[in-house]
Parts: C-alpha cells; structure tokens; sequence
C-alpha cells in the first residue's frame, strides 16, 4: 500500500497575491516524493476557506487512494493518474472495505454513516474533475451507492469477509455501540469545573464559561473583539460598555457555511469575561504578542496563549481532549465523550425554558412558536428552524420533568445568566 501524507501550506498565491492556506497530499515513493496534482488543485479551489473541511477532503482523497494501490488493477499505476482509472464500484467496494475492516476489529467507527458520507465527499472529488474537464472514470451524475447496512444478507457477507465475526448483525451491533458513545446530555456543573481547573492555560477556562453563556462556537468565540467595530462597535472590556438591558446583540459574520446571524450576549458573560481572563491576562499577553509578531494585536483579536499566539479552534479541542483526560483520571465519573462543543447546549436549554415555563410538560400540539425558533436558529446558526426548535425543546424538558418540584426556582434561574442559571440548577439538585 503506498504512502500518502497530507501536510498544511500557508503561501501568497501568484495570480490573486492574496494569502492562501490549505493542505497538500504528498506520495511517498520509494525514489522520491510526488504532489497529487489533481487532488491538491481541487484542495485550493474548495477548501482554502476552511482548515478543518480541507483536512478532512484531503483525509478521504488520501484514504481512497491508499485502497485503490493495494488493487491489483492499480498495481502499475502511478497515484497520479489514480482520478483515470478509478471506477464506481472502487467507491462502492472501498465502502465494504471499510465496514469489513471495522468488523475485524469491532470498532465502533467509523460509523456506516461516516463511511457513507466520507464516499459523498469524494463524489465532489470527481465531480470537480468532471466539472473542470478532467477526464474520470467515476460518472458522478449516475446514482450513488448506498450501502445495504441494514440488509441482512450485506452484513452477513461483511461478517463472512471479516471471518473472525460470529454474529452477522455486526455492523447494526457496531452502530449502536457508536451512537451510545455519541448521545448529546447536557454538560453537568461537575464536568465543567473539573474541565476547567485541568486546563493548562486559563484562557481555555474562560473560553469555556464564554461559550456557556452565549453558545457560541470555537470558530466564533475565536473572532471576538477585544474592541468591536461597525456593527459591534459597542463591544469592549464590559467597565466600559453602557447596558440599557441585560443583553446586548453580537454580530458574527462569515460562520459556518459563511453565514452571518445576530446573537443575545448577557451582560453578566462579559462581566465573567473581565474578569476571569481581561483583567488579569490580556494585557501581558498583548505584550507578548507584540514580541513576537513585531506590532500590538488587532483590536479584533481579544484570546490569547500564555505565549501571546492566537488561540485557534484546533487548540480549543486539543487542550479540551488534554483537560478532559486528566479530569477522569482524578474522577472517572467525568464522561469520556465530553467535548467543549457541549458548552452550546445550556444557552438553548434556558431560553426555552424562559419562553414557555410549565407549558413544556404539556403536549407538542401547538406548542411551535416560529419568533421562539428563529432566535434559536440565529443563536445557535443551525440551518432547520424545526429540528432545532424540537432538539431543545427536549433538553428543556428533561430539566423541568427533573426538577418539577421546584418548578418556581427553575423560572427565576432561567433570566440569570446561562453559567448562573446552569449553578442554581446544580444548587436544587444538591437540595433535593
């Protein structure tokens, strides 16, 4: 099987001179290295917006054709001129391959319905070729093949390949092992402050507390200003904004899917953020950055490392794996799939529970209220008004069914600030 490594490169492109960044996939031969021409210039073209979709498009077009040479019809080929042999039924029988070897070693991932949408993604792989005129033995436009997961016959024929797997159900066994590793509950009080005292740098705490507050996202929270401008102009250090209500609005522009969207930030998450990380932080790290970079940061860029870099949502998820691990080796109870993502839920949670008080134990029928939603929608930049109306329409209805004894307390909480109103939870929950 040959080797294929995928490697990140900033550079200044020489038509636009514009800075670009994506990742390249290199073949290792035994004599010298080649660039995947091809896959590199479909790379730049789609996914120089974002590192972590170009790191996942260069993750599958490396994986597939790591299968395809070790095919004995692909023994003679050079990799690349793999896009010119390649053939439907390589997808199609690269996707078994990847549910066999699953089933070898009874993984729970990757799921069949990763494998399936990774095959997806390297549709558009070829379809971009097509598109540019690129000669491809994958027809695109014919439909593409779904995987038989739940057919018995499929998974016994997976079960058979993999030859060490007794029970033919093998890959609904491994499914279902993968979405009880995957259910979303709700970040308890506990997990976060045991994530946040395990964090190595203290701005990851505060990035925590943030994100509970306002259920932003690593990508968003990342962006926020030290000083706001146009439409934030009025963002700065909380001691020195003017609060005529309890929230103020946010515009984040260019999120997920480059979409813009105004969101509802509590006075009381600033106030936090002042003070747990501003106040006693910024200021040296601002200097630092300065060293480092040759001039003070932008009035745009308000975290910062210990070693006065950006923080990124790569090193949110990194120094969270890190936390999180050195959580449950102090308390096991702490769960293993907790992931900083989970500080999203809680903002949602509340706001339903501030609109519709007791009428949530109450039947669905009637129940959408499309001005409730649409702020939902706004906040958490989903794209289905339903799903996520219903999704947190759920979590609020777990918590009121759990404290509804205490149902009073529950409503006054819900118009503190998310992190205090997820606190006086936790206080009811240690009264009953």
């Amino acid at each position: 099987m040959i080797s294929v490594t995928k490697k990140y490169l900033t550079y200044t492109h020489v038509d636009t001179g514009r800075t670009v960044s994506h990742y390249i996939l290199i073949h290792a031969g035994s004599k010298r290295n080649t660039l995947l021409s091809h896959a590199n210039l479909f790379l730049y073209k789609h996914t120089r917006q974002s590192k972590k979709t170009s790191s996942r498009y260069a993750s599958i077009i490396s994986m597939f054709y790591r299968y395809l040479s070790s095919l004995e019809d692909f023994r003679n080929i050079a990799p690349g001129s793999y896009h010119l042999y390649a053939r439907n039924k390589n997808v199609m029988r690269w996707q078994s391959h990847r549910e066999i070897n699953r089933a070898k070693g009874a993984d729970a991932r990757p799921t069949s319905e990763t494998i399936f949408e990774d095959a997806k993604m390297l549709m558009n792989y070829f379809r971009w070729l097509g598109d540019v005129n690129v000669s491809t033995g994958v027809k695109v436009k014919l439909k593409t093949w779904i995987p038989p997961f739940k057919n018995a016959r499929y998974q016994e024929y997976i079960s058979l390949r993999a030859r060490n797997v007794i029970d033919s159900s093998i890959i609904s066994v491994l499914d279902k092992i993968s979405r009880q590793k995957n259910i979303r509950t709700l970040i308890t009080l506990k997990e976060i402050q045991r994530l946040a005292e395990n964090y190595v740098d203290p701005v990851y705490a505060a990035l925590l507390i943030f994100a509970i507050g306002t259920a932003m996202r690593p990508m968003d929270l990342c962006r926020f200003p030290y000083y706001g401008n146009g439409l934030n102009k009025h963002i700065m250090p909380y001691s020195s904004m003017q609060f005529n209500e309890p929230t103020v609005n946010y515009v984040i522009t260019n999120s997920k899917g480059h979409r813009t969207r105004t969101i509802i930030i509590h006075r009381d998450a600033l106030k936090a953020l002042e003070e747990t990380y501003i106040n006693p932080f910024y200021a040296e790290r601002a200097k630092k950055y300065e060293e480092r970079y040759g001039e003070a940061p932008p009035l745009g860029l308000l975290f910062l490392t210990t070693n006065g870099r950006p923080v990124t949502p790569a090193s949110i998820a990194q120094r969270t794996t890190t936390a999180k691990k050195k959580a449950r080796s102090m308390d096991p109870t702490i769960r293993e799939s907790l992931k900083f993502y989970d500080a999203r839920d809680w903002w949602p949670t509340q706001y339903m529970i501030r609109s519709f008080g007791n009428k949530l134990l109450q039947s669905n029928e009637g129940l959408f209220n499309y001005a409730i939603a649409q702020v939902l929608l706004s906040q958490m930049g989903h794209k289905s008004l339903t799903t996520t109306f219903q999704y947190y329409l759920d979590f609020a209805r777990v918590i009121l069914s759990i404290y509804q004894g205490h149902s009073l307390e529950v409503f006054r909480a819900a118009d503190l600030s998310a992190p205090e109103f997820l606190s006086a939870i936790s206080t009811l929950e240690n009264d009953g």
